[in-house]
């Protein structure tokens, strides 16, 4: 699942790209999409950053949680602004905006931004069922998840669990019914694999860092710009701090 630099910069340039186009469609009396007095948002505030910087924040959470082997903490100070944003937008075009071309461009950009949103929802649905009881273990499952995934998988592992029984379990002694049980190094829990390896870059300077090599552990200098491919638990942290982005 890795992305390239060269994918994502296609995606910034054909954004950039059509920003440009709205600008110059504004400035001649149309109504532009990117216009502040078109973003709606007076029930979740206003949004601090622009919509093209939103966007570009979006891909990269997006290719984060794609190739990070754990759920990452739900972004939903980006994530529900945004689906806001383009529900409002979608609603003005079909209103409001008359000219064909620049409603086809408009809806264009809408289906993009929903391509994004819907691949980082399905994403993390994906690792939900994958891990469901390792995720309701979590004490901070509140960042993890937004409400409506707390619900999905709490209501997952009911099934999960009711299948299981209703399945085979009901033929077993009740001392072997639990689906959690730790047998020396042995674990019936499905975990992420921390130690899977990913390709990420330096976002800046981080410095000397300890890496897990074999049954060693070693220090490299990690800076900005570097692409490295390490083990995930060694740039987890530095993931979770922005201070790394996995491609």
């Amino acid at each position: 699942m890795l992305n390239s630099d060269d994918s994502q910069d296609n995606t910034f340039s054909s954004f950039s790209s059509f920003t440009q186009q709205t600008t110059n469609i504004a400035s001649d009396g149309e109504p532009s999409f990117l216009a502040p007095r078109n973003l709606i948002h007076e029930e979740v505030g206003q949004l601090s950053l622009t919509f093209s910087k939103s966007i570009a924040q979006l891909t990269q959470v997006w290719m984060n949680e794609r190739n990070a082997p754990e759920l990452l903490f739900y972004e939903r100070h980006l994530v529900e602004p945004l689906i806001e944003a383009v529900e409002t937008q979608a609603e003005f075009i079909m209103e409001e905006v008359e000219d064909k071309f620049s409603s086809m461009l408009f809806q264009t950009e809408i289906e993009r931004i929903k391509y994004l949103l819907k691949s980082y929802l399905r994403t993390r649905l994906f690792k939900i069922e994958k891990y469901p009881l390792y995720i309701l273990r979590q004490g901070n499952i509140k960042d993890l998840l937004s409400s409506q995934e707390i619900v999905y998988v709490r209501r997952y592992h009911e099934l999960i669990e009711s299948h299981y029984s209703e399945s085979f379990l009901y033929q077993l002694p009740l001392s072997q019914h639990k689906q959690d049980e730790v047998i020396v190094d042995l674990s019936m829990v499905v975990e992420p694999n921390l130690d899977a390896p990913v390709f990420c870059k330096a976002l800046v300077t981080v410095g000397h860092i300890d890496v897990r090599s074999d049954n060693q552990i070693e220090t490299i200098l990690l800076e900005k710009d570097d692409n490295i491919l390490l083990r995930y638990r060694d740039v987890r942290n530095l993931l979770k701090d922005g201070k790394v982005r996995l491609v």
